[in-house]
């Protein structure tokens, strides 16, 4: 899709993979992986067809971007035979660039085009994915900020007995669900996400 100026950056919208490709990522897009090997497999991602990266560029690279795709096939959440079910894979702004609001706005105008708007996209909160030796705040502190930027684009938090995600209070599960899901896919996302029980379940 075309890109948008937004300042000293542009925002490209469910980038191409021969655009992500040609923009590396800032050296400090690092908290899921080293920045060369995510961008490689954002690349392959979007190439492949399995995913959906919008990004914003500058200065001959990529300085933020948000990342969907199809979960995991080893996560309870691959069990969707109707196709509907998405993650928010990963969201990630270098820090020079934070406090332009350009999470916002690529989530923004990533659910903007309607792709998702008859799908259910979720959103791990995972602790251990925190940036809180750079932010200098608690996992639960940075746990608030996310949910209160993923609320601001239409995501509420949802109780759930997945271990992985249920072990800490400091985690949690969001989901946003689309306009035009059909009801079966809603019930069964409910399904998925109270499907047995933890071994620690917290209540929010």
């Amino acid at each position: 899709m075309a890109d948008r100026a937004e300042g000293a950056c542009e925002l490209c919208v469910f980038c191409p993979a021969e655009r992500l490709e040609a923009h590396p990522f800032h050296p400090e897009l690092d908290v899921f992986r080293p920045p060369e090997r995510q961008h490689a497999a954002l690349v392959e991602l979007v190439r492949e067809g399995n995913g959906r990266v919008s990004a914003a560029l500058a200065e001959d690279q990529t300085v933020a971007y948000v990342a969907f795709q199809r979960p995991d096939p080893f996560e309870r959440w691959s069990d969707d035979p109707s196709g509907r079910l998405w993650e928010l894979g990963a969201v990630e702004v270098a820090p020079p660039w934070r406090g332009r609001g350009l999470a916002r706005r690529l989530l923004e105008a990533s659910l903007a085009t309607g792709f998702f708007d008859d799908k259910i996209v979720i959103a791990q909160l995972l602790s251990w994915h925190y940036d809180t030796e750079r932010t200098g705040v608690s996992a639960f502190a940075y746990r608030e900020a996310l949910v209160r930027l993923y609320q601001g684009v239409g995501f509420r938090v949802w109780r759930t007995d997945d271990p992985e995600i249920a072990g800490r209070i400091e985690n949690a599960l969001m989901a946003r669900v689309g306009p035009r899901v059909p009801e079966e896919a809603v019930a069964h996302f409910h399904r998925l996400r109270l499907s047995g029980r933890a071994p620690w379940d917290f209540s929010f």
